[in-house]
């Protein structure tokens, strides 16, 4: 189900003042997640460094193509296998959606309206479908 134009247009917005904030949100991302499912801090090196910068291009390039998702799917493919191989399992697909929203309105307060986390919401099933249909059939 492809995203409307508004909220492409609210996943932009929400993400430029995201960015701007004094922290890096995937360092508060990664907190987040570690603190909430202590389990899944296995999966990850023990330096963090590396990780947190690949997570923000990531998503950098997700809300860069969000008008246009189809053409993330090769990318997200390779994604998908990847995180096969690092033992990620498709029910965390949901936990990791979960922490990253509640981070971006964490850091946004009362600017992350509804609408902005539905839209992000949207974006996020739309990717992890994406993710999970390439992880389960092995392209």
């Amino acid at each position: 189900m492809a995203l409307t134009p508004e909220q492409v247009q609210l996943v932009k917005d929400s993400y430029s003042l995201i960015c701007k904030h004094s922290e890096p949100y995937s360092i508060l991302f990664y907190h987040q997640l570690f603190l909430k499912h202590p389990f899944v801090r296995a999966l990850f090196p023990d330096e963090l460094a590396h990780q947190t910068s690949v997570f923000k291009q990531t998503i950098d390039v997700l809300v860069e193509n969000i008008a246009d998702l189809a053409r993330m799917r090769p990318t997200l493919a390779t994604l998908a296998r990847q995180h096969v191989q690092y033992g990620v399992d498709t029910y965390q697909y949901a936990i990791v959606g979960a922490v990253l929203i509640d981070t971006f309105a964490e850091i946004l307060e009362s600017r992350f309206t509804s609408e902005a986390r539905k839209a992000w919401e949207a974006l996020y099933a739309e990717t992890a479908a994406i993710m999970i249909s390439e992880s389960s059939t092995g392209h």
